[in-house]
């Protein structure tokens, strides 16, 4: 009679993801978002400039609104984005990493380590000038990051990538030796 590898034992006491402390964003991580925001209404507010100018018409008919709209605009974006960044953070745990974000729809996203397969650390100009970086992650059979997350520094994204590394190689040499005996 051959004795079953396979346990599956009943969970009682499941983990509670509200319990997990979640780290803020890096200090620089509100000055990247608010700029990224002025690096969208500055064309924005361009265009509108020539369209006024070659339109006068629409200038004329649209003017009071535009004074008032573009920099109420700007303000609840700016707004929007201090809320935002003070609401997000991340947490690395044992067998996990857990990313929180949003304002009216709360979202909270726990990749398993043991999923993951590639990481990639990406910084743009601005990222680079402020010291920040995008952490992605991808999972098993994906084809887009799993969870991205945005305003970490660079050093901390370079620790999470080396940890989950050391996490995958720990798993599988610990998987070989399993199967070794």
């Amino acid at each position: 009679m051959e004795q079953s590898v396979f346990t599956n034992q009943q969970i009682t006491d499941l983990p509670q993801h509200k319990s997990i402390v979640f780290e803020p964003l890096a200090d620089k991580a509100l000055l990247h978002a608010q700029l990224n925001w002025l690096l969208f209404f500055i064309p924005f507010c361009l265009v509108l400039a020539v369209v006024c100018y070659f339109n006068t018409d629409f200038a004329a008919m649209a003017q009071g609104y535009l004074l008032v709209a573009v920099p109420l605009l700007i303000l609840l974006c700016m707004l929007y984005s201090v809320f935002s960044i003070k609401l997000q953070g991340s947490a690395l745990r044992t067998h996990d990493i857990a990313f929180k974000k949003g304002i009216i729809w709360q979202q909270v996203t726990i990749l398993p380590l043991a999923r993951v397969q590639h990481i990639e650390i990406h910084r743009g100009p601005i990222e680079r000038k402020l010291g920040l970086a995008s952490l992605r992650l991808y999972s098993a059979g994906g084809m887009s990051a799993d969870l991205q997350i945005s305003g970490l520094t660079h050093e901390k994204c370079k620790n999470i990538r080396q940890f989950v590394q050391s996490y995958r190689h720990d798993e599988t040499t610990s998987e070989v030796a399993a199967s070794e005996c």
